[in-house]
């Protein structure tokens, strides 16, 4: 009988010798092969050949293969060996092959196509010995163009050697991860490929309402720089790896390029921005100023710029973003106080924005200044370099309004007289005047400010190949502060005859009532971020019914907060408004933080927004 041929075996013939076969042939041939193979990764079980590519072995040999004869063995060329012997038969074909040495691939190298002084080999160079050596396997190259969502920069890859003398198909190659074509091998001797540094391309669109495309590139520049040890250390980049027959671990090993961002940037930059959030939607300008120049990656940057538009109310940015530095922590504010908005009172349909709804402002002031910085990759080394002469930031906010939250309170509350609660929020929604009054909202105010600085006047290696700690020490400076939303709950709850006295506890951290806090500073030598809520959580200490005289229905009055001149605000100069806003807001978050209340006593307890603790991460 037969050799009973696998799908391996035909994808070899096909590769080498499937001339032979005609255009129809070959298709047919194709199909019916990736069906095999599907079969075979189902079932581990089924064996690996079958009597469809017998069939195909066959035709092969009439019209000419394996001259004429038919096949009595696999047609794949013979591995080397599966221990320290190497295989008799593959011996015989590759005679200079010897065990623990590369047979092919005999060297390579990876450079930076812009400099080819700039690039990494194999053999690696050793830089550090000791029980544990240091290896030159790592080459850091400037990203300057745009492809899709990356930042790219190009590479070169050589190696010098030979073809497989056994036959194996596709040695020697190069393993690749990371391109971004999404490309897995190389077999080229010469090839150029692309690798891409991840912008935040989401994020970017998602804020251009909020802060001007010129504002948000210079701060992907800056976090770029200041966050540099932290990117490197978590970035896999490109990898290029040699596979052949045979190799030794230094031939084996795996080369890494990673890309960042050119960058430069000189001169000042100052943003203002105002950001309105209500029940029926979320508005916002922002305007820039200023003479800061610089680039990021291709992007010219400069001090000017506008934005504004609208967002629908529980859309407005991502409270989960993972983009970096300010840009995070700014999509981060908008995204956590619009996503509370959205939960606090759920009816979209237009209201009344002086009744059951809520209304808050956001105002946000940055001022950026450099004296002059520049990332640049450094000639005849793996290196980059970053000359810098001094660069600071500081980040602000005010907040002022009332975020409602009755819906949330309606939900969670399961004590006496509940669903007349329901009941109401339910007839309100849909039009009806009812006699009640539903005050559950928070009054906020903000305080704080984030900080960054370096002054170093400088020029600071950043190391391809060994420890990052110098080059971070040299970058992060000064890093440090928080921003805090305080807020103090208005409770006042009545629906014609029932009445509930509700009050709010103190949040966890000291605070009156809640709070939301983000802050950064500098841990364990890297930039790190935290962001924790206290949860608003609610005693109930009273419920009571009540005697209430309806004969004169045209009296009856539907109350809930005052949000009037909150939801639309006229400003002629956004500077000098997020000045005086901020400031106001702090000195309301201060009132606040010195009021005190007794631990309130009452008949249960009701959750109405959970707390978040505070998680130290990098950023």
């Amino acid at each position: 009988m037969s050799y009973l041929a696998t799908p391996d075996d035909l994808i070899y013939i096909l590769a080498t010798d499937g001339d032979r076969f005609s255009a129809e042939e070959r298709r047919v041939l194709e199909d019916q092969i990736s069906h095999s193979v599907d079969l075979r990764d189902d079932d581990d079980s089924a064996p690996a050949g079958c009597p469809v590519m017998r069939s195909w072995a066959n035709r092969w040999v009439e019209l000419g293969g394996n001259e004429g004869q038919p096949l009595t063995s696999s047609v794949l060329p013979p591995v080397p060996s599966d221990g320290k012997t190497m295989d008799p038969d593959f011996a015989a074909i590759c005679v200079e092959c010897r065990s623990n040495e590369p047979c092919c691939f005999i060297n390579g190298t990876v450079s930076d196509s812009s400099d080819d002084s700039r690039k990494i080999t194999w053999p690696p160079e050793r830089i550090a010995g000791g029980p544990e050596p240091i290896y030159a396997t790592r080459l850091l190259v400037i990203a300057k163009e745009m492809e899709g969502a990356y930042l790219t920069a190009n590479v070169k890859t050589e190696w010098g050697g030979q073809r497989c003398q056994v036959g194996h198909l596709n040695r020697p190659r190069l393993e690749t991860t990371g391109l971004v074509d999404g490309r897995q091998r190389i077999e080229e001797q010469q090839a150029e490929v692309a690798m891409g540094y991840y912008q935040y391309i989401n994020t970017t669109m998602a804020l251009k309402k909020y802060v001007p495309e010129n504002v948000l590139n210079a701060l992907f520049a800056m976090d770029a720089m200041l966050a540099i040890a932290s990117t490197l250390k978590g970035s896999e980049g490109a990898s290029f790896t040699p596979t052949q027959c045979l190799t030794d671990p230094a031939m084996g090993m795996a080369l890494q390029v990673i890309p960042v961002p050119y960058v430069s940037l000189k001169g000042k930059l100052e943003l203002a921005s105002h950001i309105g959030f209500t029940t029926a939607g979320v508005t916002a300008s922002a305007e820039a100023r200023g003479d800061l120049t610089g680039k990021f990656a291709s992007y010219e940057i400069s001090a000017e710029g506008t934005a504004g538009g609208s967002a629908n109310t529980g859309q407005a940015a991502d409270r989960e973003s993972t983009a970096p530095g300010l840009v995070g922590m700014m999509a981060r504010i908008i995204g956590t106080l619009d996503h509370y908005v959205s939960e606090g009172n759920e009816q979209r349909q237009p209201l009344d924005r002086t009744k059951y709804a809520s209304g808050a402002r956001l105002t946000k002031s940055l001022t950026l200044e450099s004296e002059g910085i520049e990332l640049e990759a450094k000639t005849s080394s793996p290196d980059l370099q970053f000359s810098i002469a001094s660069l600071s930031t500081v980040f602000s906010i005010g907040v002022s309004g009332k975020l409602d939250f009755i819906d949330a309170l309606a939900m969670a509350f399961s004590g006496p007289g509940h669903k007349a609660i329901q009941e109401a929020r339910a007839r309100m929604a849909a039009g009806e005047h009812i006699s009640a009054t539903l005050d559950a909202y928070l009054e906020m105010a903000a305080t704080g400010s984030l900080t960054h600085s370096i002054d170093s006047g400088a020029s600071i290696t950043i190391p391809a190949n060994g420890s990052l700690e110098g080059a971070n020490e040299a970058i992060q400076q000064e890093i440090g502060g928080k921003i805090e939303i305080k807020a103090r709950a208005e409770l006042a709850i009545e629906v014609e005859a029932e009445a509930w006295i509700f009050s709010a506890r103190a949040g966890a951290s000291g605070s009156l009532h809640t709070s939301w806090c983000w802050a950064v500073e500098k841990r364990d030598g890297e930039r790190q971020r935290s962001y924790e809520f206290e949860g608003v959580v609610l005693t109930l200490r009273a419920y009571v019914e009540i005697e209430i005289d309806n004969s004169d229905d045209d009296n009856v009055e539907q109350k809930g907060p005052d949000l009037s001149g909150i939801a639309e605000v006229q400003i002629t100069d956004l500077f000098k408004h997020a000045e005086e806003h901020i400031n106001d807001s702090r000195e309301k978050a201060e009132e606040i933080a010195r009021q005190r209340e007794d631990p309130p006593q009452g008949r249960g307890t009701y959750i109405i927004w959970e707390p978040k603790e505070p998680q130290w991460q990098a950023y």
